[in-house]
């Protein structure tokens, strides 16, 4: 008797929590140090959701590990709908393919995929590489000797930079970071080459991109070639989204996705995203969770070829 009128309470406690959810402000976990995609688009959207939500969103860095220690601390989160994650392909499908983790891609509910946007090869506005001829002319003929930027072994900007340069016979040198605020300074101070990033990143650090991993030309940088007009077949893309611990109460999770619906077909968002050349492609909660089932396929793949994981 003890025992169902404890289970009684309890269930009574969540569905109240569930109907007065939000009664506080709700966490949103970003895996990176400031200044990088992952980031900007995490504060863009944060005006536009508190609006939606009528509660507060705090942002909070969290880097290291290519991603996986932040995503590892919200798998551990309460589901109760105030620890969030914006999320990104690394953290998200890669890291649980290169190394045995606390979690998985599906450890998670997806509720809304918010941006996805081809990556491009970018230099400092002096450099001598004018072109991606230019670059994989020097890598070839210095091999090993072409230090490029990543923010971290593995992601989706390392593996991008490996593929362009393995398939077009070149080898290079990875130097992985813990953010792509850190690549920039890097870059701009010279102790790096090249790197791979969104043209929000070019924008912020006012960097020249030189070509785009991608078969189409992007919009906002149309006079940027692409690989594919370069013979180099390579695509590079960063694709985010919020995501929560897995289990979260059905009203809660319902809340959260509306609000991401909402925030996403907003003037504010979308003038931002605008603003940071990482134009909005939403996917609902379903779609951005077999998105991402999908990816995490495809990169278990790229993972393997180049030898990537964890012994």
């Amino acid at each position: 008797m003890k025992k169902l009128l404890a289970l009684f309470v309890s269930l009574s406690f969540s569905i109240a929590s569930a109907q007065t959810f939000p009664a506080k402000a709700i966490t949103v976990i970003v895996p990176f140090g400031p200044g990088g995609t992952t980031d900007l688009m995490a504060r863009i959207l944060q005006v536009e959701f508190e609006k939606a939500l009528g509660t507060p969103l705090i942002i909070t860095n969290k880097a290291g590990a290519g991603g996986a220690i932040a995503m590892a601390e919200v798998a551990r989160a309460a589901a109760d709908g105030y620890t969030l994650a914006m999320t990104t392909i690394g953290p998200q499908v890669l890291q649980p393919t290169l190394k045995k983790l606390s979690y998985q891609a599906d450890s998670f509910d997806y509720l809304c995929g918010t941006y996805d946007v081809p990556l491009m090869l970018m230099v400092t506005q002096d450099s001598a590489f004018k072109t991606l001829a230019d670059v994989i002319a020097y890598a070839k003929q210095n091999p090993g000797k072409l230090p490029y930027g990543s923010s971290g072994q593995g992601t989706a900007l390392h593996i991008a930079v490996a593929a362009l340069l393995k398939k077009a016979g070149a080898e290079g040198l990875h130097v992985p970071f813990k953010s792509s605020g850190e690549m920039a300074t890097a870059l701009l101070g010279k102790h790096i080459m090249i790197f791979a990033e969104t043209p929000a990143v070019a924008t912020q650090y006012q960097l020249r991109p030189i070509a785009t991993l991608a078969d189409k030309r992007v919009d906002s940088h149309a006079s940027v070639p692409t690989s594919f007009e370069s013979g180099i077949e390579v695509r590079g893309t960063v694709w985010g989204g919020l995501v929560a611990p897995k289990g979260l109460p059905v009203e809660t999770r319902n809340k959260l996705v509306a609000a991401c619906a909402k925030a996403t077909a907003s003037e504010g968002y979308r003038s931002g995203a605008t603003r940071l050349n990482s134009p909005l492609v939403y996917r609902d909660a379903a779609a951005f969770a077999a998105f991402a089932e999908s990816e995490a396929k495809v990169y278990a793949t790229a993972v393997r070829e180049f030898g990537l994981e964890e012994k």
